[in-house]
C-alpha cells in the first residue's frame, strides 16, 4: 500500500508541475518606440488638423496591469493657417500585453497646444501600439491610427 500511495504522489506531482509548467498568456512585457508618423486624414484636437507625429516611448508593463515608464509625442499640425505642434509628456502608470501582440498603456501626461499658453497638466492619455503604429486618446479624444513612416515600435 505505501508503494502505491508513493507511486500516486509521484503521478499527482508530476501531473501538477506539467499543468503548472502551461502557463496561459501573460500580460507583462514592454514596449520601446521612436519614431514618425502620419495621421489618417481628418484627425483634429483642439481645432488643430494633425498631420504628422513624431514619438518617443519606454514602458515597462507587469502583470498586475501596473506600468512604468514614459511617453513623448509631437503632434505636428495647423490651425488657421499658422503651423502648429502640440507637446504630450507622459507618465505611464497602467498597462497589459495582449496575446496578438499589441500593448495598450496609459497614464497623465502634461499636454502644451503649442500656442503659448501654459501646458494643461494631468491631462489622461492611452496608447494603443502595435509594430505598425499606434492609436492615441488624450482625454476624451481618439485620434485616428497613426502609421509608422520612420523608426520602429518593439513589443516584447
Amino acid at each position: 500500500m505505501k508503494r502505491l500511495t508513493c507511486i500516486f504522489a509521484i503521478v499527482l506531482g508530476l501531473a501538477t508541475f506539467t499543468t503548472a509548467s502551461v502557463v496561459g498568456y501573460s500580460s507583462a512585457g514592454s514596449v520601446t518606440a521612436a519614431g514618425t508618423g502620419l495621421f489618417e486624414t481628418g484627425a483634429t484636437l483642439g481645432g488643430v488638423a494633425l498631420q504628422g507625429v513624431r514619438l518617443g516611448t519606454g514602458v515597462f508593463i507587469e502583470a498586475d496591469g501596473t506600468a512604468s515608464g514614459t511617453f513623448h509625442a509631437v503632434l505636428q499640425g495647423s490651425a488657421l493657417g499658422a503651423s502648429r505642434e502640440l507637446t504630450v509628456e507622459g507618465k505611464v502608470d497602467a498597462g497589459s500585453v495582449s496575446a496578438d501582440g499589441r500593448a495598450t498603456f496609459s497614464g497623465t501626461a502634461s499636454f502644451d497646444f503649442g500656442d503659448g499658453t501654459p501646458p494643461l497638466p494631468a491631462v489622461t492619455f492611452s496608447v494603443i501600439a502595435g509594430t505598425d503604429g499606434v492609436v492615441l486618446a488624450i482625454d476624451s479624444t481618439t485620434l485616428p491610427a497613426t502609421a509608422l513612416t520612420t523608426g520602429a515600435i518593439t513589443i516584447e
